[in-house]
């Protein structure tokens, strides 16, 4: 692959010698660095780029929760709500995402790092005071001259809502896909382990903030719970904004961006425009195949998420439990983020992200399994549970204090279905990271922004496939089809993560193996 057109991409010396099998390479690679420059690499300030990344990462975990149960609050007779704002955030990721990573693209990076946090602490700030004004002043607003407050309120948030996804998301591809990559300088011993700790520090906050920012909603008011979530925005925004500027100013690298000045023809056509291009750049590139693999692992009801939580309570699985699992399966998926250096320096990234997918396949059959066990609802026969009517808050509520307060509640088949979801998250976490690197050390850096807005435009992509079956199928009774589809979109992501091996030749032990020339000068 051809590397940019206005700068000199350093390529190293003839470094790209094949591997024999899973061998042992803790040798540097890549550069050939010695021990000094190892050391040095260490001095270097990483550690700010650790507590960016934490600030980062816990406020967009609490604010997700939390955002989750605000919109459940304003609307809590159903879940058209929340599942209308999931459509709508897919759909923006999906047209808009393309465009802001060709955007990250053209400017520098600093610049677009400082906008995009700015962007979104802002965003999240003003939701969180809207909603605690709100909550404050529902009845009053209802009960005076402007009732309709009630519903224009809701879709301002909402709009503030979507515009901070696609700032944070903006922020994770110009830190995750290029900021790290030039950290690490041409050496993918040290961006393996950039991106095991960084996963590490994501999934720490995945597994504590739901937990912490629940207690916060359980003994308080979702008017002091909005306050303290935008307060925190607040603080975090001015420590990130002085950090990101100090990790730039050590590492000079960073600088070191040339961006070519292009004919503006209109914002509209422009975006346009630099979404199609960005869509065809992942198309034709070379790395295409394990970033569709990754795309596909997201079409998934077999997750922690609001939809799985669902379906297990309406089984009898009480929410206390609920909790502890979910961190169970935090846990495992750190330890997956933590075998990734490791393996990837034994096996080679390719070959880790196949053992990660065959683990993640083989964890997931548990639940397909589950669907004919013991206390399984699943029976597409089924027309219509209801009776013929709808049923109202008060006969869904009682229906289910009967059925999970008896003796007979058999809990065989959402426990063997748990127990793989829970086990999955290694295999999750190991191909995640093994997808991430490959696209990190595959893409040249003029395109990382664009390719990184694609992907997570298609991840959006399957996202919206899955709300659409869930709301195609919504009935526990039925649940079991959305796991068989499920499984079926990860063995597909499977098949494009195996064909992109094969095609490296890492699928057979002691092949030939030749480097992709993206590499960005060491540190």
């Amino acid at each position: 692959m051809e590397g940019g057109k206005n700068e000199v991409v350093d390529v190293g010396d003839s470094d790209t010698k094949p591997e024999e099998g899973c061998v042992d390479k803790n040798q540097e690679v890549g550069n050939g660095s010695s021990g000094g420059d190892t050391q040095n690499f260490k001095i270097k300030q990483v550690w700010k780029l650790y507590i960016s990344r934490f600030l980062t990462a816990w406020g967009d975990r609490i604010w997700a929760f939390g955002f989750g149960l605000f919109l459940f609050k304003i609307q809590s007779s159903n879940l058209m709500l929340i599942a209308g704002y999931g459509l709508t955030m897919s759909l923006t990721n999906i047209l808009f995402l393309a465009s802001i990573g060709n955007w990250i693209d053209q400017t520098t990076r600093l610049r677009a790092a400082q906008i995009l946090l700015v962007i979104q602490n802002s965003c999240v700030l003003l939701d969180c005071v809207l909603l605690a004004l709100y909550f404050q002043y529902y009845d009053a607003i209802l009960e005076g001259e402007y009732p309709w407050l009630t519903k224009v309120i809701p879709a301002v948030i909402m709009i503030l809502a979507l515009v901070a996804n696609l700032a944070s998301q903006g922020s994770k591809i110009v830190v995750e896909k290029d900021w790290i990559v030039v950290v690490a300088g041409e050496n993918e011993n040290r961006l393996a382990q950039l991106n095991s700790n960084l996963r590490t520090i994501d999934l720490s906050c995945q597994t504590l903030g739901p937990i912490i920012v629940g207690f916060l909603f359980s003994n308080t008011t979702y008017i002091i719970a909005a306050v303290v979530i935008g307060a925190w925005n607040l603080f975090s925004v001015v420590f990130e904004y002085i950090l990101l500027t100090a990790i730039y100013r050590d590492y000079p690298q960073l600088g070191h961006k040339v961006v070519e000045k292009r004919k503006e023809f209109g914002w509209l056509k422009t975006r346009l425009t630099g979404s199609v291009k960005g869509w065809v750049s992942y198309m034709t590139h070379d790395v295409r195949n394990a970033g569709l693999g990754l795309a596909c692992l997201y079409m998934t009801v077999l997750g922690f998420g609001n939809i799985t939580w669902g379906y297990c309570m309406l089984q009898c699985v009480q929410e206390w439990l609920l909790g502890i699992l979910v961190a169970v399966s935090g846990i495992l998926g750190i330890a997956g983020s933590r075998a990734f250096p490791y393996l990837r320096a034994k096996c080679g990234v390719e070959r880790t992200g196949v053992i990660g997918v065959s683990s993640l396949l083989l964890s997931l059959a548990a639940c397909v399994a589950s669907i004919w066990l013991p206390g399984s609802p699943f029976n597409p026969q089924i027309q219509d549970l209801s009776g013929g009517h709808a049923l109202n808050k008060t006969e869904i509520a009682v229906d289910f204090k009967e059925r999970c307060s008896g003796d007979d509640v058999d809990l065989t088949s959402v426990s063997v279905m748990l127990v793989g979801i829970i086990l999955a998250r290694f295999g999750l976490w190991l191909t995640d990271l093994s997808v991430t690197q490959i696209l990190q050390e595959n893409v040249e850096k003029e395109q990382r922004g664009v390719i990184g807005g694609v992907q997570t435009a298609l991840n959006s992509l399957m996202d919206l496939i899955k709300f659409f079956f869930v709301l195609l199928l919504p009935a526990p009774h039925t649940f079991g089809i959305l796991i068989l589809l499920s499984y079926l979109f990860i063995s597909a992501g499977a098949l494009f993560l195996w064909s992109y091996a094969f095609k490296k030749k890492k699928l057979c032990c002691g092949a030939d193996y030749e480097a992709t020339t993206t590499r960005e000068p060491a540190p």
